[in-house]
């Protein structure tokens, strides 16, 4: 009887352990704030396909899809920001300017797809409300909503201001290729 339930227990736990792990499936959407800083010779973009920042350059050779850079006058007076693709490839079309952040979120919401367009090396400049097209490197689709933007001169380090850039922006991602949301 005892080899009876010993054998009913294996069975039983062999069984019930399911070693099938399911990969965790790619993030395609949400929101996030980049900034323009450059520590230690590294800056960080972003990448669709990692679904976050990612410190450029890097051991595993991720090439982000867009990069925050402050613009200047040529009186070195600050203007604002813009997006830059990492391989001088053009990836940005402007979709849309909205006066309000309602009309940009139902904007945002309700593009489906992606007009079949040309495409700008840069998305300048960026401004709160604006809804942008990004077709990466890998001729993948994303769209981003601009939440914020923010640029000034850092003062601080001492006697070396460096233009600064910050953007926040929702994104929704199409890993398969199409424009299609």
């Amino acid at each position: 009887m005892k080899k009876v339930i010993i054998l009913f227990l294996l069975v039983v736990l062999i069984i019930g352990c399911d070693n099938n792990v399911e990969p965790t499936p790619p993030k395609t959407s949400g929101e996030i704030t980049i900034n323009s800083k450059v520590v230690n010779f590294k800056t960080k973009g972003f990448s669709f396909s990692q679904g976050d920042l990612v410190e450029f350059p890097n051991s595993q050779n991720i090439n982000p899809d867009l990069f925050l850079l402050v613009q200047t006058t040529a009186e070195n007076d600050i203007a604002g920001v813009f997006f830059s693709p990492p391989n001088n490839q053009p990836s940005f079309r402007l979709l849309a300017q909205l006066n309000d952040a309602d009309s940009a979120n139902n904007y945002f919401s309700e593009l489906s797809e992606l007009p079949d367009t040309t495409y700008d090396l840069l998305a300048l400049p960026l401004k709160e409300n604006q809804i942008w097209a990004v077709k990466n490197q890998d001729n993948k689709y994303a769209k981003l909503l601009i939440k914020h933007t923010e640029a000034y001169m850092d003062s601080s380090i001492q006697n070396s201001p460096t233009p600064y850039g910050e953007a926040a922006f929702k994104w929704n991602y199409q890993p398969n290729g199409t424009r299609s949301f």
